[in-house]
């Protein structure tokens, strides 16, 4: 009976040990977090979740990219422009005329005679004029049948408009000397641009030779510079001026002042690179203003270059500039400002850079649009009523006649140099 009552007790404890029950607290934890990891699992395979993620991964990254690429730049150009501002209002920043290349012959600021601009009629104020327009052209490059072209589109009359070019009036085109003539024939204004500085500065040194030896002008022309190749456009061209072509070229102003036009709702400039802002006219470099592309936000030091880190386009911190001198102008200034004759708008009509193209913005007006590389060539055209309107005509490609570019020849570097 003793050995038959032993494995009975031994199964009875067995099985009691296996079947003790959870806690009914223990089974509920264990209940939720199944049911919250089953939620999870569910939440995330839903589609309307998988697109939200989406959104807002694409969200972010389209803010990080505004940042960087918009909002910081604009908040650097804008202290680059109260930077320039502030210096204006306090004489700071200028460059003396001392610090001026040699330009032997060289008009620096010309103001336009006020005869020649716009009136709306006969009874404005200021000097009587017959003119009714200002035809500016942009880089002609020597392409005279596409300036012909464009001043017949602009139905041009010398009587009642004033023809004025905005620089690089010769090389790489076909006929300099004839786009040369027509300017001359229409008594039309001119600013210098870098390819016309260029060529002076080709044939100065050909006639200066010339004169020292006694020898044959064109004979000395190859020789006068080593770092160019006797096939270069610009002696072949230099060869073939005349007299005429020679003092007009030299009677084109680095900056020509306009004055007050109503269509710019202030002073206007011609100038061919750039300008600038918070200096005055007397006090640019005329080299960076024959060149300049961009500038420098932290040193506001120009370049000839198109791109450089830290720099942006020329133009976009002169229409900056022009809109914070608009709010000094409605809230009251800073100290000093009455009287310095710097607070005025101030509108710039351009060339120089067909990579960027056509540019019309409200202070700045770049009219630059390639037509010798088989872009277009453009005129701006504003009249006495304060009207502008653009023209366009198509050009030829003749990019086999490329001229290098203006600082083989120049002496001594431009501050465009040095920040490049």
């Amino acid at each position: 009976m003793a050995a038959t009552k032993r494995p009975i007790l031994r199964a009875h404890f067995t099985d009691s040990e296996s079947t003790s029950p959870s806690s009914p607290a223990d089974n509920d934890f264990l209940r939720r977090i199944e049911a919250l990891v089953g939620k999870s699992v569910a939440v995330t395979r839903a589609p309307k979740l998988r697109r939200l993620m989406m959104v807002v991964a694409f969200l972010t990254t389209c803010s990080i990219i505004l940042w960087i690429k918009v909002i910081a730049p604009i908040i650097e150009e804008g202290r680059s422009a109260w930077s320039a501002l502030k210096s204006n209002s306090t004489g700071a920043g200028t460059v003396s005329e001392a610090s001026h290349p040699k330009f032997p012959g060289m008009v620096f600021v010309k103001t336009l005679d006020p005869a020649l601009l716009p009136q709306s009629s006969p009874d404005d104020a200021g000097p009587r004029s017959r003119k009714k327009r200002l035809v500016f052209v942009g880089d002609i490059h020597g392409c005279r049948e596409e300036l012909e072209a464009l001043l017949k589109k602009v139905q041009f009359h010398p009587s009642t408009d004033h023809l004025v070019s905005v620089g690089d009036i010769v090389s790489k085109g076909p006929d300099s000397l004839g786009v040369i003539d027509l300017l001359r024939r229409y008594n039309a204004s001119c600013v210098r641009g870098n390819h016309d500085d260029r060529l002076l500065l080709v044939a100065q040194k050909l006639r200066s030779r010339a004169s020292e030896t006694g020898a044959d002008p064109v004979a000395e022309l190859d020789s006068i510079d080593t770092s160019t190749k006797a096939g270069d456009p610009v002696q072949k061209l230099a060869r073939s001026l005349k007299a005429k072509h020679l003092e007009y070229l030299r009677s084109c102003p680095v900056i020509l002042r306009l004055g007050p036009l109503k269509a710019f709702n202030g002073d206007a400039v011609v100038v061919h690179g750039g300008l600038i802002p918070g200096l005055p006219l007397e006090s640019q470099d005329p080299v960076s203003a024959m060149n300049m592309r961009i500038i420098d936000l932290a040193t506001r030091i120009p370049s000839k270059k198109h791109k450089q880190k830290g720099s942006i386009a020329w133009y976009r911190l002169w229409n900056r500039y022009q809109q914070l001198l608009s709010i000094r102008q409605r809230f009251g200034g800073l100290k000093g400002e009455k009287g310095r004759g710097h607070g005025k708008h101030m509108t710039v009509i351009y060339g120089h850079d067909a990579k960027a193209g056509l540019q019309i913005h409200k202070y700045t007006k770049g009219l630059d649009s390639g037509c010798v590389n088989g872009g277009k060539l453009t005129a701006l055209v504003v009249d006495g009523n304060g009207k502008q309107k653009l023209f366009q005509v198509d050009g030829k490609n003749y990019r086999e006649g490329a001229v290098p570019p203006v600082d083989v020849l120049r002496d001594g570097p431009s501050a465009g140099e040095k920040a490049g």
